[in-house]
């Protein structure tokens, strides 16, 4: 019974990959990198990102999702709306003192690690990503960007029980095809547009020699968009929107809206096109460290195995000379 829910959760994923194949996230809204290449280096300072997703809890063999981000600026410059006293240390309660116009036109690099597995099966991806910043006005920005790695996807066939012991060499397999995605990032201190393209190459991935059908790391889709109200001098509101578009399956869209508190807190809640809905938040605890909660529930085909998911990220904000606490342009 061990291998029994793993290997059924498994052949659900191994089929989804007609499918759905890279990991679902919910904070995306604080990681955007994960989703399109040319956030590397957006900021200032190097951005540091770890977290994990725990899919379906209360099944054995659930989906679970770990990942690392690293991106910092090449030749970042730029002038500060107000000037700043050498010795000063931005406040909360002063949010446009972290905010940055006319940047220099600089490039960004950046590395990604995640990994993705559900019984029996994984999938593992490493890319390093190049961007270019382009100043088009002395609000908005241009960013294109790309990445270039590869992907390995996986059987372990010890995850598995077989009634014939000698069917175990014939189940597991280990597949590593080259991965490419691109990207375009329009921004400024009060909006974002991008769109991005994963996993261009469509590698054909052959499990088994005796199966005939083949499978395909089919290309995805993302287009994000947000804007930040400012409702009052500490209060802020963010809606925002994803939508992802992928063969053979309709293109499906997020709805999400934040409330933002002296730059520093935030709550807020998701809703998925296919009838889930998070319940998110996240603290800034000081110019180097920050913390995101995500709730997910609603996913009423997998309610009998406990259809909630929760994820967990922590940020840092590496060779921060200013002590920024808020993003200029990812908040």
């Amino acid at each position: 019974m061990k291998a029994v829910l793993p290997f059924i959760l498994g052949m659900i994923w191994s089929l989804g990959a007609m499918g759905q194949q890279k990991p679902q996230y919910s904070l995306y809204n604080t990681n955007n990198f994960l989703l399109n290449p040319a956030i590397a280096g957006i900021e200032e300072y190097t951005d540091v990102k770890i977290g994990s997703r725990q899919q379906f809890s209360g099944a054995d063999g659930s989906p679970s999702t770990y990942y690392v981000s690293v991106h910092g600026p090449i030749g970042y410059s730029s002038v500060a709306k107000r000037a700043l006293k050498a010795k000063t240390t931005p406040s909360f309660s002063t949010p446009s003192q972290n905010r940055m116009i006319r940047p220099k036109p600089h490039h960004g690099v950046g590395l990604l690690v995640m990994h993705d597995e559900v019984g029996a099966f994984s999938r593992t991806e490493a890319s390093v990503s190049y961007a270019y910043h382009l100043l088009l006005s002395e609000e908005v920005k241009l960013a294109a960007g790309a990445s270039a790695g590869i992907i390995q996807q996986k059987l372990s066939a010890n995850e598995l029980t077989f009634y014939d012991a000698s069917d175990q060499a014939n189940v597991a397999w280990n597949a590593v095809k080259p991965n490419l995605s691109v990207g375009m990032w329009l921004y400024s201190s009060n909006f974002y547009l991008g769109i991005s393209g994963a996993q261009l190459l469509a590698n054909s991935v052959n499990y088994d020699d005796m199966i005939e059908e083949r499978n395909h790391q089919y290309e995805h889709y993302f287009v994000t968009a947000a804007y930040k109200f400012d409702v009052s001098d500490r209060l802020s509101l963010i809606p925002s929107l994803m939508g992802m578009w992928l063969q053979p399956l309709p293109g499906s869209i997020d709805y999400n809206l934040r409330a933002m508190y002296d730059n520093r807190m935030w709550v807020g809640g998701s809703y998925r096109e296919n009838g889930s809905f998070a319940v998110l938040g996240g603290v800034t605890l000081n110019h180097v460290f920050d913390v995101g909660y995500a709730y997910d529930t609603g996913l009423r085909d997998l309610q009998g195995f406990g259809g909630s998911s929760h994820e967990v990220m922590v940020g840092m904000r590496l060779f921060n000379l200013r002590k920024v606490f808020c993003p200029a342009s990812l908040w």
